[in-house]
């Protein structure tokens, strides 16, 4: 066939294809972040086909931790999509897509092993880094046991040396919290040597924690002030290339 020049040129300034796959699941749904404890946004049925935005690691599903963005904007787990690989084949989503991201997929894999405690009772003093103690966490029980587990690295146990630790982490406005940083709590305001509670950031407005007695470890909105306690003005981010500490 010939072409004119003016159709080459329109061809040419075409955008490329965007690859779709199919999904393998009967009902696979789409959730707001990489984990299957993020919210379902909506399902997609076998055999429809979905075009991915990019990629990061989150929730394990069958020995999968990849989860694909797809261009309705939420995740779906990797594991029920046909791209022939079990890798990587398009980029990595920015640490601030989708859910707030995290330092280079390790937000997600705090978030994801708090997540996996869901259910479990609020223990005072219960948990850590080997797991629940006396069937469940406390707050910082909590924290510790995630980090531990996701990062392979121990934390301080009390969500005040958690908020003090600035030489294992980086103590960040909270504003600029992204997925997996810590969040935290002042009895009236007073974060310097008052922090009573600590959370996980999910994504903007939302939280993983262990908040007090008679509620089980769950998601909930981020709160300002309740009880006579007041969030803290910065969060905490923490190494993810540090060992694992054994003091």
């Amino acid at each position: 066939m010939i072409f004119s020049p003016l159709v080459a040129i329109s061809l040419a300034i075409l955008p490329a294809a965007v690859s779709a796959y199919p999904i393998s699941g009967d009902t696979v749904n789409c959730r707001s972040g990489p984990g299957t404890g993020y919210d379902v946004v909506k399902t997609y049925k076998k055999g429809q086909d979905v075009s991915i935005t990019c990629q990061a690691t989150g929730t394990d599903v069958k020995g999968d931790t990849l989860w694909d963005k797809t261009s309705d904007g939420c995740y779906v787990t990797d594991f029920y999509v046909k791209t022939g690989s079990s890798s990587y084949v398009t980029k990595k989503c920015d640490s601030g897509s989708g859910s707030g991201g995290g330092s280079s997929g390790s937000g997600s894999s705090i978030v994801a092993a708090a997540e996996k405690e869901k259910g479990l009772p609020y223990v005072w003093g219960g948990g850590g880094c080997d797991g629940p103690s006396g069937g469940g966490f406390d707050c910082s029980g909590l924290t510790q046991y995630s980090l531990c587990h996701a990062l392979k690295k121990k934390i301080p146990r009390t969500a005040q040396t958690q908020y003090d630790a600035t030489s294992q982490g980086k103590r960040i406005p909270r504003a600029e919290a992204k997925e997996g940083d810590l969040i935290f709590w002042g009895e009236n305001g007073n974060c310097k040597t008052g922090v009573a509670h600590v959370g996980i950031f999910i994504r903007e407005g939302w939280m993983i924690n262990a908040a007090h007695t008679g509620t089980p470890v769950r998601e909930q909105a981020i709160w300002t002030s309740s009880g006579g306690e007041s969030i803290c003005p910065y969060a905490m981010r923490y190494d993810v290339h540090g060992p694992l500490d054994k003091g």
